[in-house]
């Protein structure tokens, strides 16, 4: 499955439907490959820990800045806005978006079909898991995990899982982690999102059959709390989404480490079978821009009008064909 994080959030889950046979000396990535490929500093600043109780930590990452020295500024500075200080720029305060109730919670799990040309090519699970502590920071851990059915593995085989780490508080991304086993690649990628220095930390290594063994590391300049291309799936959720064709609603979005935006308009309403039953639904259309630039067009998500704001389903044009991955079990 080629560039699944870019196709997950867009619609365009697309699965490499080229001939290709599978192989047995492709190189199994491991965690030791991973904090083996992360400068220090940034393996224990995205260290991810376990959580005790769901308390939330909402403390941003400590400001290197004295009460005194605050005190000396204010009466000389109080007027200049918090964005124009370099202060502010070297540690930006992280937004609080969350809402309550939450539409999902611990434990939810569902299941879509990943439909190509109309056939089941296989399944997408995405689970929201216990609490995780990264930065001082309280994140959802979600987790999204893809597999093709028997049938389809004669063609392509894939069994890939990937992670998010979102913030509970702000909920913006701050670790995505791929695992791909495919038939013909094992790839091993993490990005972690630095707000601090307002980068990211991109690295990927890759073992093709054709391509064999690469590795990439950079580290790209992105915009303050963005989404990745799982929590983009949860934030959607959250939202109040317009139902005016007129207004779009745009947010940044992290792929392949570069910053990207997604935008939506709305479509129209309808009633859609999902989750094993009829429900109502907005639709919207998803473009997706880099540096401006139109990449994807014309994609179609549906999300229940329910508390819950159920992704329903998500509709895509691929080079051959049509892609769709849809509700089919609430567990």
């Amino acid at each position: 499955m080629c560039e699944f994080s870019r196709n997950l959030v867009f619609a365009i889950l697309m699965i490499g439907l080229i001939s290709c046979s599978s192989s047995n000396e492709l190189r199994k990535f491991d965690e030791a490959d991973t904090s083996n490929g992360v400068p220090d500093d940034l393996v224990k600043k995205f260290e991810v820990k376990d959580v005790g109780s769901p308390t939330p930590t909402p403390s941003p990452t400590p400001v290197a800045v004295t009460t005194k020295k605050r005190r000396r500024k204010k009466a000389v500075k109080r007027e200049v806005p918090v964005n124009q200080t370099q202060e502010a720029q070297a540690n930006p305060t992280p937004p609080t978006r969350r809402i309550d109730p939450t539409p999902f919670s611990l434990g939810e799990k569902l299941e879509y079909e990943i439909r190509y040309v109309g056939v089941t090519a296989g399944y997408l699970d995405l689970e929201v898991l216990p609490f995780k502590q990264l930065n001082n920071r309280k994140v959802f851990h979600l987790q999204a995990k893809a597999r093709t059915v028997k049938l389809f593995e004669l063609i392509y085989r894939v069994n890939d899982t990937i992670e998010s780490f979102w913030d509970y508080d702000g909920l913006f991304s701050h670790k995505f982690t791929m695992d791909l086993d495919e038939s013909k690649q094992t790839r091993k990628l993490i990005e972690l999102y630095d707000y601090d220095k307002k980068k990211s930390f991109y690295w990927n290594r890759v073992d093709h059959v054709q391509k064999g063994y690469s590795e990439k590391k950079e580290s790209y300049d992105i915009p303050l709390w963005d989404q990745d291309p799982i929590s983009m799936l949860y934030f959607l959720r959250t939202l109040n989404l317009p139902i005016d064709p007129a207004i779009e609603l745009r947010a940044p979005v992290i792929l392949d480490g570069k910053p990207w935006e997604c935008v939506l308009h709305f479509k129209k309403k309808e009633k859609i079978y999902a989750g094993g039953a009829y429900r109502d639904a907005s639709a919207y259309r998803i473009d997706t821009f880099q540096n401006g630039e139109v990449k994807n067009k014309d994609n179609t998500i549906w999300i229940s009008d329910d508390e819950h704001h159920y992704v329903l389903r998500v509709e895509a044009k691929v080079k051959v064909g049509s892609f769709a991955i849809a509700l089919e079990k609430i567990l």
